[in-house]
Formats: C-alpha cells, structure tokens, sequence
C-alpha cells in the first residue's frame, strides 16, 4: 500500500502526527491586514469591529499605562461599542469560523480525490493487460478552486494612542479592542481632520478665484453642520454607557430613544442629563465659550433647516444678521467651534477612565 499523504491539509498542520493531526489556520483579512471580531455581547450593536497590527515604531505616551484594562497584545479583548471583556476566542466573527471549515473541506475533499487517484494509478499498473478481461479505475481529478474569503476595511480606522494597535469600527467607539483604554478622543480627533480637510476644501476654492462662492459657503456649511453631529453623537453614546454602568435600573427609561432625542443639541438639557450621573462636561468653559458653543448650535439649525437664512429665533440671541440674511460662517469659528466641542468630549473620556478605575 503506497505511502499516503494529506498534502493540502498538512499545509495547515501545527502539531500532532500525521494520522492525527493538529490543524490550525489564519483568520481571513482584509486588504490592510485587518481581521473581524463579533462582540459576544448579543445587546451590543453594531458588534462587528476590526483589529489590525501593532503600528511599526509606535512608542506610548508617558502614563498611559495607568489607562489599561489589560497588558498590551495580549489574550483578552474589548469591545470598541459596548466595552464587553473576553477572550480572543470569544471575539471569533462566525462568518470566518464558517469560511475556515470551508477551506478545510476543500483540502480534505482535494486530498482524498488524489489519494483515490494514486490508488486508482496504482490499480492500474498492476492489472495485466493481457487478461481477456481488463479493469481500468479512472478517478477525475478535483479542479474546485480554492475557497476566499473577502473582508473589507471598515469605515473608520484608527490606531490607540496607549498601545499602538491598528483597529477598524463603523463609526464610532469608546475603547480599544486591544489594551481597553478609552480612546473617545482618539476618534473625536478623526471627526476633526475630516472637518478640517472640509475647510481647507472651501479656503482653496476662495483662493483659487473660482468664483463660486456658494459651493464654498455650502463646503463650510456641511463642516459646521458635521461638528455638531458629532459633538451630539459621542456625548449622547457616552452617557448611554455610563447610565448603563453606573445606574442599570434605570437605563431603559433614560437611555430611549425619547428620552435622549435631541437633548445633547442643548446645554441646558444635556446639563439635566448628566445630572442624573452626577458629572458636568461643561463646567471646564467659561462663559465666553459657553455663549461660542450655543450660537454654534443655533446657528447649526438654521443652516441645515434654513438653507441658511436667519430666522426670527436665531436673531434673537444674535445681532449680527437681519433675519431672511444668510448666516456669516468663517473658518476660524468652525476651528473654535470644534475645539471647544473637543474640550468636553475629553471631559467625557476622563469619566470613561473613572468608570473604569484607571484614574
């Protein structure tokens, strides 16, 4: 009996003999390198993340280790959405398990097509030809491709300014999957490039003399528009962590969606919210910021519900345009405007970092 082998699954052998096999296999990845993690959490949403490598040359900040729920690329892994702690294992995205036990079926079924065929060679040599009658055993050869799977990068990637771990979200997350330090900042700094790639956009066409002034009012405009959606955003996914750790009694009532509709587009309401938690995000501005931030936010409405004419409520608290005149949007507000925004979702994080124990 010839000396059989398993050629294509030993390709994936890490351990064990040959009649035994200890088999194991790479997760598929994207085209940068990133793998899918599932969050095992099933209230999670949208549970689906990314984790990459560890950026080349990347050297941590002083204290940061003080931020860190676990050494750095190590067994252990945090949910970016909802900041659930597991094991690698339990991160495994079901898609990869299924497309990993597809390729294994098709190295099994490939190698015992051409074990069945090396037989079937052998068969063949040994039958006389002679013989009034012949046998001839005809194995056909597997021509099935190779199974792929395909992953794409998410939308958002970002790497963690504590570890250096490359990670991948939809759009928005509080930790890092990879040490669970709270990395709210970290995208917050994203949502500013892109708001300030925005302005530049408009500042070059004022100085390219294209004149069209509207499209690069309308570039400002979707910027201004953009900070406040974040700045709603990250303050509105934040509390709803906070309210789900600190008070779970009462987090179905506090965190609907009624509840929060459009109370983080207000100083004054969101105030009221976080009361509840006991924090302030907003007592580190001044009054001059604070008069900035809510200009901005009224201003915000006018130019996404208005099509940027002043109305009767924004003059109000503003002298500077008539009403039915288009509102004045310069890029240095929007810097301002953003900046200040930064300042509390920093605020945030350091409460992230409280709940955590790490401060």
């Amino acid at each position: 009996m010839p000396d059989f082998r398993l050629r294509n699954l030993e390709r994936y052998r890490t351990g064990g003999s040959r009649d035994r096999m200890e088999l194991s296999m790479p997760l598929p990845k994207s085209a940068s390198g990133m793998v899918n993690q599932h969050c095992p959490n099933e209230d999670c949403a949208p549970r689906v993340f990314q984790l990459g490598d560890v950026v080349e040359g990347f050297s941590p900040p002083d204290n940061t280790d003080t931020y860190y729920r676990r050494e750095p690329h190590t067994n252990g892994v945090t949910c970016p959405y909802c900041g659930h702690d597991d094991d690698d294992q339990e991160f495994i995205h079901p898609e990869d398990i299924k497309a990993i036990e597809k390729e294994l079926f098709w190295a099994a079924k490939k190698d015992i097509r051409d074990i069945l065929g090396e037989m079937a060679s052998d068969f063949n040599r040994k039958t006389s030809r002679n013989d009034l009658f012949s046998i001839n055993l005809d194995v056909s050869p597997d021509r099935s491709p190779r199974p792929v799977a395909y992953r794409r990068d998410l939308l958002r990637g970002l790497t963690c300014n504590c570890c250096g771990r490359a990670y991948g979200v939809y759009a928005i997350g509080l930790f890092c999957p990879d040490c669970g330090s709270p990395n709210l900042a970290v995208h917050f700094s994203r949502e500013l490039e892109l708001i300030n790639r925005q302005i530049d956009m408009a500042e070059q066409m004022k100085r390219d003399d294209t004149n069209d002034e509207e499209l690069a009012y309308r570039l400002l405009g979707n910027a201004h528009e953009d900070v406040l959606t974040a700045f709603e955003t990250y303050q509105k996914t934040t509390y709803r962590y906070l309210v789900h750790k600190r008070i779970p009694e009462q987090a179905e009532a506090l965190c609907n969606k009624k509840a929060t509709a459009n109370r983080f587009q207000n100083i004054e309401k969101s105030r009221k919210l976080y009361a509840g938690l006991g924090i302030d995000p907003f007592e580190a501005l001044d009054e001059d910021d604070l008069k900035f931030l809510r200009l901005n936010i009224e201003k915000r409405h006018v130019i996404g519900h208005n099509l940027s004419m002043a109305d009767e409520s924004y003059i109000k608290n503003n002298q500077s345009e008539l009403e039915g005149e288009t509102v004045h949007l310069m890029g240095e507000d929007i810097h301002r405007f953003v900046g200040i925004s930064a300042m509390i979702v920093r605020r945030l994080e350091v409460e992230l970092r409280i709940q955590d124990g790490c401060q």
